[in-house]
Formats: C-alpha cells, sequence, structure tokens
C-alpha cells in the first residue's frame, strides 16, 4: 500500500524513483559530457583533442542540479580528508585547487564554462563530481499508521546515492573519462522518524559510494595519465 502524506502527522514526503548507474569507462576521442540532465548536455566540440602535460595541476568542483542548470557547492562538511589526500598522492598530480565559487555568478549552464574558471586559476585539468540521491518510501500498514498516529514501525525505506566524477580537458573540455559508484541502504521506521532516517541513510550512501569511487580512482587515473603528452 502507497505511503499518503497525513497533515496530521506532520510527515515529509518523498520522492518515489530508483536510480540505475553504469560502470566506469573512460569514453573515446569526444569532448560530449557523458552524465545525465543538463550539467551534463552536449555543448561541446566533438572534434577536442587531449593537451595536457603530466604533472599536471588539477581544479577540483562539486556540482550540484539547479533547475535547468547546476551550481557549485562546498561540501567541505561532508568530504573526507583521507580522499582528498589519496587523490593528491596520485602520479602526474602537481596540484588540487579548489575550484572558486565566488567567481562565478549564479547558476552554470555547461562545463565550458567551469573549464574557463579552471584556466584562470592555472588549472590544466577539471575534475568535476556530483551526487544524486533518490528515496523510495512505502507504507506496509497503513491502517496502523492511522491508529498509532505514525509511532508503529511501518514505515519502508530505500535509499540510493550515485557520485559521478568527470575528468576534463581545462583547454579544450574533451572528456579524459567518467567514473561512477553507487551505495544502497534500506530501513523500516515510524512515521514519525522517517525524515532522520532518510537524513541518516543519504548522508551513509553518499559516503559509501565515494569510499567506493576512491578505490576505484588509481585504476580509472593510470586511464587518464596515458592520454596525457
Amino acid at each position: 500500500m502507497s505511503f499518503r502524506l497525513l497533515p496530521k502527522l506532520l510527515l515529509p514526503a518523498c520522492v518515489i524513483s530508483l536510480m540505475a548507474c553504469n560502470e566506469y569507462y573512460t569514453p573515446p576521442s569526444t569532448s560530449l559530457p557523458m552524465t545525465q540532465g543538463p550539467s551534463g548536455a552536449p555543448q561541446d566540440n566533438p572534434h577536442a583533442r587531449p593537451t595536457v602535460r603530466f604533472p599536471a595541476r588539477v581544479a577540483v568542483a562539486r556540482i550540484e542540479k539547479s533547475g535547468d542548470s547546476f551550481h557549485l557547492v562546498s561540501g567541505a562538511n561532508e568530504e573526507d580528508p583521507a580522499h582528498a589526500a589519496k587523490a593528491a598522492s596520485l602520479p602526474g598530480v602537481r596540484a588540487f585547487v579548489p575550484l572558486n565559487r565566488v567567481a562565478l555568478t549564479g547558476s552554470v549552464k555547461s562545463y565550458r564554462e567551469l573549464d574557463r574558471e579552471a584556466l584562470k586559476m592555472g588549472a590544466d585539468i577539471l575534475a568535476v563530481y556530483r551526487y544524486d540521491t533518490d528515496v523510495a518510501v512505502n507504507d506496509a500498514f497503513e491502517p496502523l499508521t492511522l491508529a498509532t498516529l505514525g509511532f508503529a514501525p511501518t514505515i519502508k525505506h530505500e535509499t540510493s546515492s550515485v557520485v559521478t566524477l568527470i575528468v576534463r580537458d581545462a583547454r579544450t573540455g574533451y572528456v579524459y573519462g567518467v567514473l561512477e559508484e553507487r551505495a544502497d541502504r534500506g530501513g523500516v521506521t515510524t512515521g514519525m522518524t522517517l525524515y532522520g532516517s532518510e537524513r541518516n541513510a543519504k548522508k551513509f550512501t553518499r559516503k559509501q559510494a565515494m569510499d567506493r569511487l576512491m578505490e576505484r580512482l588509481p585504476g580509472f587515473w593510470n586511464g587518464i595519465l596515458a592520454k596525457g603528452r
């Protein structure tokens, strides 16, 4: 039985959807972004080629969908310092620099805007990552939920998070590669504690997805080095 929001219970509404993600791959000689949505719209030159000579400076940006565009987010509170240290130790990396969000006004329509900002900071490569999280909620026994005013553990929830990393040539927009990882978590909770359960599941799945991505990063990066000059 599907879960329906009851005003007197003051339960949060949830969008029900399931996410699927692909394994990482190194795309062919094209600069078309490989991720879904407005931030991955094919706006680049399909004839772009890699130009980077290693060691290289890498500008890092976290983005988040915002309507028909996207914007930069700090993400400092969510990220694990060990991940940054591991990335900085990759061969061929001269330095990692955070992309200056102050340099951009409002929303961003394409990756090429981020490429230009990376160049201003002296970076050769732009590494962009994003999280996409979906939550599915179902009330297993709605009459009991009504009878107990949301205190019975009848609400099933499933959370899926995908982290996507795209590595680009800041000069030409050429895509060196795309890496994705996914994590899932489900549970049973009460209507009164659903919001907290969803929030914890979102935090857990995002961290687990990033942990998995970082485990595969060295092999992924070796493929990028092979395309360097």
